[in-house]
């Protein structure tokens, strides 16, 4: 049976901001309001509803060159800062920094009124059909819609053009200990890899098997099979005993690691003889497999 038919990340926004008939006034720009306008940097503030947290130098770098080369392709959306001074960043974080850190007095931006809920769940979304959240960072936007904005997991699916059970899948990953979800926010850890752990209560098997999908690249199928193993026998199976070396080189399995960073899910490459081989990407649900081909760089 061929996949369902991908969604568009977002579609759900109706749900939060209506049609645009029928759109709040806070979620409208006024008939005074310039649709760009150049704002001088030092009047922005960042965005306090900004899910992601991690922005590496290497992509700031990146940006910056191109600004320099290219200007900036993309203007920053802000609102009129809530004190009534300045503006408040919405979208376009790592655009500010990048203009900030090559010495831009000014940049472009689009002025709107947002409020709170509207800004966080833009932000969600922009980032999301960017991929640039890791699990965590993702999670807890979510969770700050429910617990902040007296959402549902199922109006914050809407909002995000998700499946409830994909957003009650991605919060679950908050109910891991601190030093695993500091793994996947490093990106050592995928999702996929990280969700089985939740079936253990004693944190030092935890612990010892998170320490063991790293060093020996498990996916997150033998992850299960270690969890169910552990739950019948009490003990992780493999330790004490000699395990199957990975003969691969170094720099397949680091980029075996970073594949599975870049689509959040069990990547496996497999090497043969005369420079064959296979890269295997998995996926777990409908919904997952959306998300990948989204990553990819397919739309429906």
């Amino acid at each position: 049976m061929p996949p369902e038919k991908p969604r568009r990340l977002g579609r759900g926004l109706d749900a939060l901001f209506g049609s645009a008939e029928m759109a709040p006034k806070s979620a409208l720009k006024p008939e005074n309001e310039s649709a760009l306008k150049d704002i001088s940097i030092s009047q922005i503030v960042s965005n306090p509803f900004q899910p992601r947290k991690d922005f590496k130098a290497a992509e700031l770098s990146e940006l910056q060159e191109s600004l320099r080369s290219s200007g900036l392709l993309q203007p920053i959306t802000v609102r009129p800062a809530p004190s009534g001074s300045g503006y408040e960043l919405i979208a376009g974080e790592r655009r500010l920094r990048a203009a900030t850190n090559i010495g831009w007095d000014t940049i472009p931006a689009v002025v709107k009124n947002l409020d709170d809920q509207e800004i966080l769940t833009l932000a969600l979304v922009e980032n999301l059909q960017r991929a640039d959240l890791n699990p965590i960072e993702e999670a807890e936007g979510y969770n700050q819609l429910i617990e902040q904005f007296g959402h549902t997991q199922q109006t914050v699916a809407a909002m995000v053009g998700k499946d409830r059970s994909t957003i009650s899948n991605v919060l679950r990953l908050l109910q891991l200990p601190v030093s695993v979800r500091k793994l996947l926010e490093a990106g050592q850890l995928t999702a996929g890899q990280a969700r089985p752990l939740l079936g253990l209560e004693d944190q030092g098997q935890v612990d010892a098997l998170a320490r063991d999908i790293i060093s020996r690249s498990l996916s997150a199928r033998e992850v299960e099979r270690q969890v169910r193993s552990a739950g019948s026998s009490g003990a992780l199976p493999g330790h004490g005993r000699s395990r199957k070396s990975d003969t691969r080189s170094a720099d397949v399995k680091s980029l075996e690691q970073r594949l599975r960073k870049h689509f959040q899910t069990d990547v496996a490459i497999t090497v043969k003889p005369q420079g064959r081989g296979s890269i295997n990407v998995s996926f777990y649900s409908a919904e997952d497999f959306e998300r990948i081909v989204e990553v990819m760089g397919f739309r429906s």
